[in-house]
């Protein structure tokens, strides 16, 4: 499904909520172009690199066009308005004020393109005592509640292992954003679509934050299943929930603690969620006696919610997975062919993400400059063109 393949959107963005965001977007059938500094996107510097392909840098550039500009110098600004001319959409994720200052604002790139959907994504929103403040993963994990919530035993706070306030909040823009161009077909005026990670991560978590207004005291609040939660098994883990009374009288019978059934701890929903940390010890107990694979075969037939603990990479090997394509293979430099996760409803025919400054020259050259004057900018250090 390519519901975006007219759309063209110029991705001023760098680090993982914005290029994500540009991402689905991308995937969904939309040109879209990748602009960078002529060092490059400073994701690409993290974790393991290669030429500045990282995993997330990676991630979050499939099926793009990469271009490297500078975009403080007047004639390095003025290149990328004329790409915003064109442009359906514009995001960019800088604190706020910066792209006003570098004349690549909103309102800027309205008063030339009035059509543009301009989302600007944050970390706090764009005015407050907190805009100014720098917004990383870990700073919007423990504001916004996300490292309480994943407390480990003792009630310490802990991050979880994945960029979810980056990745969420991406996912929020690019519905926004197609939110605002279904919007523009009728109006025919595009809009400005400001997102912050923190919202993002207060939404994530609706049903967990209203759950504390209504019971306010952590000791009044109760598990929403019984038993529930990652057991030990004889070679791995597996994860079980009980959702109904039928459910727990399947899993009592096949891990052969029928005596359970009449113990008036674990009889009704209610008592087994009072006496949580009892009846999950007592599974736990009973799991360690078998295998991971052997118990998910059992507890299926038995019908009760249970799935092996997958590390990535046994879900990619995976016979559902492989079965319904979960992942793409793409041939990416400098790596060569890699796995890749296919997006949801969208088109599977992915593209490897860009280096820094790989299409610059078609891309400048396609927005009606001139190859004299795309020359000069790559001689005045202005734009950068990758060679192969």
């Amino acid at each position: 499904m390519q519901p975006f393949k007219n759309i063209s959107v110029l991705d001023l963005s760098q680090g993982i909520a914005g290029p994500v965001c540009a991402g689905i977007l991308a995937r969904q059938g939309a040109r879209v172009v990748k602009v960078e500094p002529l060092t490059g996107d400073w994701i690409r510097a993290t974790g393991g690199s290669r030429e500045g392909m990282c995993a997330n840098a990676i991630a979050g550039n499939l099926n793009k066009q990469g271009i490297a500009i500078d975009a403080t110098k007047p004639a390095g600004r003025d290149a990328l308005l004329r790409l915003a001319d064109q442009a359906d959409v514009v995001v960019e994720n800088f604190r706020a004020g910066v792209m006003a200052r570098l004349g690549l604002g909103y309102e800027a790139i309205r008063a030339r393109n009035p059509r543009v959907v301009y989302c600007s994504i944050t970390g706090f929103g764009p005015t407050g005592p907190l805009s100014k403040k720098p917004a990383t993963d870990s700073v919007l994990q423990a504001y916004s509640g996300m490292a309480v919530a994943n407390a480990i035993a003792g009630g310490i706070p802990k991050r979880i292992g994945l960029y979810v306030p980056d990745n969420i909040s991406a996912i929020y823009a690019a519905q926004a954003i197609s939110a605002a161009l279904f919007e523009r077909c009728s109006s025919n005026q595009g809009r400005h679509v400001e997102v912050s990670l923190a919202e993002c991560c207060a939404a994530f978590q609706s049903g967990p934050m209203i759950d504390t207004l209504l019971y306010p005291d952590p000791a009044s609040r109760t598990a929403i299943f019984a038993p529930a939660g990652e057991f030990r098994t004889s070679d791995g883990w597996i994860v079980v929930s009980c959702m109904s009374a039928a459910m727990f009288a399947s899993i009592a019978r096949t891990v052969k603690r029928e005596e359970w059934l009449a113990d008036e701890r674990f009889v009704e929903n209610d008592a087994r969620k009072k006496h949580m940390k009892e009846i999950n010890a007592a599974l736990a107990e009973a799991l360690t006696h078998d295998t991971t694979a052997n118990w998910v075969k059992k507890l299926e037939v038995a019908d009760v919610l249970v799935s092996p603990v997958n590390d990535y990479l046994a879900l990619r090997e995976d016979e559902q997975a492989q079965h319904s394509g979960y992942l793409a293979t793409v041939d990416q430099a400098p790596y060569g062919a890699l796995n890749v996760p296919n997006l949801p409803a969208a088109d599977r025919n992915v593209r490897p993400a860009p280096r820094v400054g790989e299409h610059t020259r078609a891309v400048l050259r396609d927005a009606g400059i001139s190859d004299a004057d795309i020359d000069a900018l790559i001689a005045q250090g202005i734009a950068l063109q990758r060679e192969a």
